[in-house]
């Protein structure tokens, strides 16, 4: 599957940029507020809903619009795909196209494209809290376990149902028991998938990491923590812990409390690492949730890597664009200057560099044919 053309409309200061001629691989080099990733934010905006820097749409939207706009055309194995995303800035329902029909759901869209994002924000996934690591295993079961998705939102409506109870405090326990029960049912199922997935993910982890830096890595070993007693069903704990429970108003124990600690030869690898090597790690479950889900389903992500050069070493950035080259992804890179990523691609033929500067994206070959 490979994005053919882009269209976008009013994202940040790019008031209209059209790209009729995309690659594999797709590098993107401009001076900081030149606009290049703002073209990553579109990327993510027409896939997942929303750019990868904020929630809300508005700081997205340029200055003085009503609306964005990004249109998509892709190649896949069953033929043309085309794509389309409006979002507003008073907050109307999304109008999102899928080979112009309207779709039903935004699941849509995320489900027939996979997207991975390497940024700034993807030390989290070392740095942060749970919800950042939770997030990551949930989202690759959303794209290689057809039941994950279902019994995830059944699950997070009978949690919603029994904090709501537990805030209320002064009433009957047999309801709060009765959303214990319908809520352990699915969280079980849950924990299940994580740690099936979890099986399955660490040596895919393992494989791309040696190529990444097959020495500073050493000893990478990952632990997931549940989120309530290994011993115990969470039926039982969650019944004997509704006392508690009801004094701190929320649901203590169960999935969403789960965790994933990431270890480098018994020290924390947030403590142990530094940030280039915690750039390459993240990079590493990033491409191996890639690997895995290629392997499962056969489907290639598309993968936005924003500012590639920064934090990394000559060598670490050659390793890093070898194994894009290698993962046969469609990739859509950002990096400062295109010195940075000099002679970093084997097939130059599967590359087409970009300038950016003041929301003007032009093909390098253009420039360089005009002088």
């Amino acid at each position: 599957m490979l994005i053919q053309r882009l269209q976008i409309s009013h994202i940040r200061n790019l008031s209209r940029a059209s790209l009729p001629r995309l690659n594999r691989i797709n590098v993107f080099c401009g001076i900081n507020g030149s606009g290049k990733t703002s073209l990553l934010e579109a990327l993510h905006l027409l896939i997942m809903g929303k750019s990868f820097r904020h929630a809300m749409v508005r700081p997205v939207l340029q200055e003085g619009e009503a609306e964005c706009t990004v249109f998509a055309e892709l190649s896949t194995s069953a033929g043309r795909l085309t794509l389309g995303a409006q979002r507003y800035r008073d907050g109307s329902k999304p109008l999102l196209k899928i080979n112009g029909a309207p779709a039903n759901a935004l699941s849509e869209l995320v489900e027939l494209v996979p997207m991975q994002v390497l940024s700034a924000d993807s030390f989290e996934l070392i740095l942060g809290g749970p919800g950042f690591r939770r997030e990551f295993l949930d989202r690759g079961l959303f794209h290689v376990e057809p039941k994950f998705y279902p019994v995830w939102r059944l699950a997070q409506r009978a949690l919603k149902q029994r904090n709501s109870l537990l805030r209320h405090g002064k009433i009957s326990t047999d309801q709060i028991i009765l959303w214990s029960r319908e809520y352990a049912r699915y969280g079980e199922e849950i924990d299940r998938m994580r740690r099936h997935y979890l099986d399955n993910l660490l040596p895919a982890c393992h494989a791309v990491i040696a190529q990444l830096s097959p020495d500073a890595m050493v000893g990478l070993e990952a632990t997931y923590s549940r989120g309530w007693s290994k011993d115990v069903a969470l039926e039982h704990a969650l019944i004997a812990g509704i006392e508690k429970d009801l004094q701190q108003g929320f649901t203590r124990q169960g999935p969403h409390r789960a965790d994933l600690k990431i270890m480098i030869d018994e020290g924390t690898a947030a403590e142990t690492l530094s940030r280039g090597q915690l750039k390459i790690l993240a990079a590493g479950f990033h491409l191996a949730q890639t690997n895995l889900l290629h392997a499962k389903t056969g489907k290639k992500s598309i993968l936005l890597v924003d500012d590639l050069s920064a934090e990394l070493d000559r060598s670490h950035r050659q390793s890093l664009c070898s194994a894009l080259e290698d993962s046969g992804l469609q990739v859509f890179v950002t990096s400062v200057e295109p010195e940075d990523l000099a002679n970093c691609w084997s097939n130059t033929n599967d590359v087409e560099m970009f300038h950016v500067e003041r929301g003007h994206i032009t093909p390098l070959s253009e420039i360089t044919q005009g002088n």
